[in-house]
């Protein structure tokens, strides 16, 4: 089995030090890789426009350092700040699921308002798990009426 470290140190503290953090940390299991990405900000523009860029910086871990894909993301959590998160915004962040995510495919997500993030420009940070399987695998669709 392999544990792989995407981005350890990556980035830079108010000091100047590095951040004792990695981006993500990939671990091989015998079927699949599990992949867990730390929060990712992009500070500027709107919310919508910082949680694209952060889905695109997601999907590019995922595919050129993984070979996996948008569909392998299984769990996503958003934490906007309290001031950002309004009715607006919750709808606009679904509608740019919706251009990374096929329906009804869509990963288990969380949101939650915040009060502060740690970079003072970032509306929102999310984070991703996804599992990259070795082989193509099937998927059931459970709805409500079943």
């Amino acid at each position: 089995m392999e544990k792989i470290l995407l981005g350890p140190e990556m980035g830079e503290l108010a000091d100047g030090s590095a951040p004792a953090m990695s981006v993500g940390v990939a671990t091989e299991r015998t079927d699949g890789v599990d992949v867990s990405l730390s929060g990712l900000i992009h500070p500027e523009g709107t919310p919508v426009e910082q949680a694209e860029v952060v889905f695109e910086i997601i999907e590019d871990i995922l595919t050129n350092d993984l070979d996996g894909a948008m569909t392998d993301i299984t769990r996503l959590r958003f934490y906007v700040r309290e001031e950002e998160l309004t009715a607006d915004t919750r709808r606009q962040l679904h509608e740019l699921r919706r251009e990374f995510f096929d329906a009804p495919a869509y990963p288990a997500a969380t949101m939650v308002g915040v009060s502060e993030l740690v970079h003072e420009d970032a509306a929102l940070e999310i984070e991703a798990e996804a599992f990259v399987p070795d082989e193509e695998y099937e998927q059931t669709v459970v709805t409500a009426e079943e």
